[in-house]
């Protein structure tokens, strides 16, 4: 069997198998997500007709391609990405770590008295220095967004800070080009749906849970002052946020000792 024949059978089986695990999350009302970091990867999961997928921004030093992503935007995948790093203080700090990067290298090719082609490892540390990966993905992220993509506010425990990590998120997606109102929706309504919940929750209705955040400031007009809580409620109950460390809101226990 040549190469490209055992890459076609081996393609073939991980879409079969992918498609398997889609029907069989279907099947039970849960939605099929996938973390694909190749482009070859999120293309399978898509053939596969996965509903959510995370970090689809994150292809090393690869341009997400225009195929891939039209694909994504009529087939309405929410993309999850993380932008706490490619946005805000994290953005800021690397613009200016590459920045003295690059003139101590240019700084030091200019005193050099000899030049020579460099080695792979080299032009990873070069890479590495001047962010090459982290660049992509604020391109790949921002290509998605232009394109219409839906989008879902993703932050990960591992980035710290003052504000809860979700607001930072929602924030770094205006940056990104978004809207006020298009990065509300991303962390409400389109969560909602990537968690198979937008008949109970994700936007104000009748009828539907009473899970909100009331603010002392309009986002629309600056979407800082989502910063500027000023009561929470858990159906329909206020929730003390001074105690929030100590009494549990939304866990399994929480729920089973409510009913």
């Amino acid at each position: 069997m040549s190469r490209s024949s055992s890459f076609a059978c081996r393609t073939t089986s991980g879409l079969l198998a992918q498609r398997a695990i889609v029907e069989e999350a279907h099947k039970r009302g849960k939605s099929a997500e996938t973390h694909a970091t190749t482009i070859d990867g999120l293309r399978l999961s898509i053939d596969a007709g996965i509903d959510v997928v995370q970090q689809p921004e994150v292809l090393g030093t690869r341009e997400l391609p225009d195929a891939l992503v039209r694909a994504i935007v009529e087939k309405r995948i929410v993309c999850s990405m993380l932008t706490n790093t490619i946005t805000g203080d994290a953005w800021t700090k690397h613009v200016k770590a590459t920045t003295e990067a690059r003139q101590k290298r240019a700084e030091a090719e200019k005193s050099a008295r000899t030049t020579r082609e460099r080695t792979a490892a080299e032009r990873r540390q070069r890479d590495a220095e001047d962010g090459v990966e982290l660049e992509m993905r604020r391109k790949n992220a921002q290509k998605l967004i232009v394109a219409g993509a839906g989008i879902l506010a993703h932050a990960e425990a591992r980035d710290a800070g003052p504000w809860h990590r979700t607001i930072i998120a929602i924030e770094g997606l205006v940056e990104l080009g978004m809207t006020p109102m298009q990065a509300v929706v991303s962390a409400t309504r389109h969560g909602a749906f990537a968690s198979r919940g937008q008949d109970q929750f994700g936007t104000i209705q009748a009828g539907r849970r009473a899970d909100l955040v009331v603010l002392d400031a309009d986002p629309l007009a600056d979407i800082r002052n989502l910063r500027k809580v000023s009561a929470v409620y858990r159906d329909g109950q206020s929730i003390d946020r001074d105690r929030l460390p100590e009494t549990r809101v939304l866990s399994r226990a929480a729920v089973a000792a409510s009913q």
